[in-house]
C-alpha cells in the first residue's frame, strides 16, 4: 500500500513544529495542525470535524505530541476513530537510519539523529534532534530519546520511557517501562519500571505514576 505524501499533524505545540520540519524535509506536504477533543476536553470540535472530512486515501496522519503517555492515548483514539488512516514513520532528511533498522508506525526521527543496524524503533516512538539509538537496541512503543540522548548497542528501553536531553545509557543495559531518566544522566546499570532516575552514575530517586507529567 502506498503512503499518501500529504500529512495532517495532530497537535500544535513545539514538537508539532519540529515534526513539520522533519516531514517537509522528507518530502511530505503538511496540510495543517489539528487539535482534537482527545487532547483537550474543551478542545476544538471544528478541528475534529475537519479530521473527519479528510480523505485518508490521500492524507496520512502524524503525532505532533511530545509527551509519551499522551501520544499513546491520542494514537489509540485516532486509530479507533479513523481505522483507514496511515501513520508513516517521519524521518528528517538529515537523519541517518540503517537499512537494517525497523521504524514502527507513527515514529519520528528528527534532525541529525541516528538509528543503527538491527535497531528497533517502536510504534509512536520519538528520537529527538541529535539523538542516537545504536545497533541492536530497542526503543519501546511511545518512548522517547531527548535531544542529544544516546545509547550503546544492545540496549532495551521500555514503552513510554523518557530519556532526558544529553542522557546516555551504556551497552547492554535496560530501562523498564514508564521510567524517566533525567537530563545529562549516565545509565551504567539496569533501571526498573515506573522510576525517576538521574545523575552520573544514574540512580533511582523515587517512583512515579504512568500518567505523571515529566515537564
Amino acid at each position: 500500500m502506498s503512503i499518501p505524501r500529504r500529512l495532517a499533524i495532530i497537535g500544535s505545540g513545539g514538537h508539532a513544529s519540529s515534526l513539520k520540519d522533519a516531514a517537509t524535509s522528507a518530502g511530505f506536504t503538511v496540510i495543517g495542525f489539528f487539535i482534537t477533543e482527545t487532547l483537550d476536553q474543551e478542545g476544538s470540535s471544528s478541528d475534529h470535524k475537519a479530521l473527519e472530512s479528510l480523505d485518508f486515501n490521500s492524507v496520512s496522519l502524524a503525532l505532533g505530541i511530545g509527551t509519551n503517555f499522551t501520544r499513546e492515548k491520542v494514537f489509540a483514539a485516532m486509530k479507533e476513530k479513523f481505522p483507514a488512516a496511515q501513520f508513516p514513520p517521519i524521518v528528517h532528511s538529515s537523519a541517518w537510519v540503517s537499512p537494517q533498522a525497523h521504524l514502527g508506525p507513527a515514529s519520528a526521527v528528527l534532525a541529525q539523529a541516528a538509528v543503527g543496524p538491527g535497531a528497533h524503533v517502536g510504534v509512536g516512538a520519538l528520537i529527538n534532534t541529535g539523538g542516537s539509538l545504536d545497533h541492536d537496541s530497542r526503543l519501546g512503543d511511545f518512548a522517547s530519546l531527548g535531544p542529544g540522548a544516546r545509547t550503546g548497542g544492545n540496549v532495551t528501553i521500555g514503552d513510554r520511557v523518557m530519556m532526558g536531553m544529553q542522557s546516555g545509557i551504556v551497552h547492554g543495559r535496560s530501562i523498564g517501562q514508564d521510567t524517566v531518566i533525567g537530563a545529562h544522566s549516565l545509565v551504567l546499570s539496569d533501571v526498573g519500571a515506573l522510576s525517576v532516575a538521574m545523575g552520573s552514575p544514574c540512580t533511582v530517586v523515587r517512583s512515579r505514576k504512568k500518567t505523571e507529567t515529566y515537564y
